[in-house]
């Protein structure tokens, strides 16, 4: 079923909203995972953002949303200066990402003070963004729920002592998918990714990355 947003779209600054509003929201998404300020960042354009991102300001949209502007913003055209005075440092690459699930998308390398992230994500229309991968984990987090991702290994056990831990605090879950690796840094792990109903608390947290099969642990809250 559509929804007045699908119809009408973001409030934004143009002129695109899959190359201007949809980038900012992919910065604004990477900074929020990072946690702090964003220090240094390289960008990967890929397919059609590297065709277009200087007339779409797609480049000027991806740094606004670093420095945490909304799409309505009217600081998003002067992100670059702003960028600069705030001691930001970044590079945008065109190139071709071979992994890559989307024409529309960018490949983040991002690092604060204290933490670095990657993330692969696609603006997928009207605004709409897609999370394809966060720190190498593939999760297709759209933002209609509060996400959880998990690199564990492969044994069994696992998938009930998560369900536990969810369960026990008062939150559904409301679709998962794990998928076993038979190849690359996470051979003999798999990835589980829960949609669930509610956000986690930091106790909730803590005890799911205590679990000793789980090897990476991301919570991604709801977007819209």
């Amino acid at each position: 079923m559509s929804t007045l947003f699908d119809i009408v779209g973001p409030i934004m600054i143009g002129p695109s909203s899959s190359h201007t509003a949809g980038a900012c929201r992919i910065g604004a998404l990477a900074k929020k995972i990072l946690g702090e300020d964003v220090k240094e960042a390289k960008l990967y354009l890929h397919g059609s953002f590297t065709q277009t991102y200087k007339g779409h300001g797609t480049d000027k949209a991806l740094i606004a949303g670093l420095l945490g502007f909304e799409t309505f913003d009217p600081r998003l055209r002067n992100s670059f200066d702003i960028a600069k005075e705030q001691g930001l440092e970044f590079e945008i690459i065109p190139t071709t990402l071979e992994d890559a699930f989307h024409p529309n998308s960018v490949y983040i390398e991002a690092k604060g003070e204290y933490n670095s992230i990657t993330i692969l994500a696609s603006s997928i229309g009207g605004g709409l963004i897609e999370l394809d991968k966060v720190n190498g984990i593939e999760v297709h987090y759209k933002g209609d729920y509060p996400t959880i991702a998990i690199v564990n290994k492969d044994v069994p056990g696992v998938i009930a002592k998560v369900s536990s831990i969810i369960s026990d605090s008062g939150i559904n879950i409301e679709n998962m998918s794990v998928t076993p690796q038979h190849e690359g840094e996470n051979k003999g792990y798999a990835i589980m990714v829960l949609g669930i109903t509610g956000s986690l608390t930091k106790d909730i947290e803590e005890k799911i990355k205590s679990i000793s099969d789980v090897k990476n642990f991301v919570f991604l809250d709801k977007l819209y």
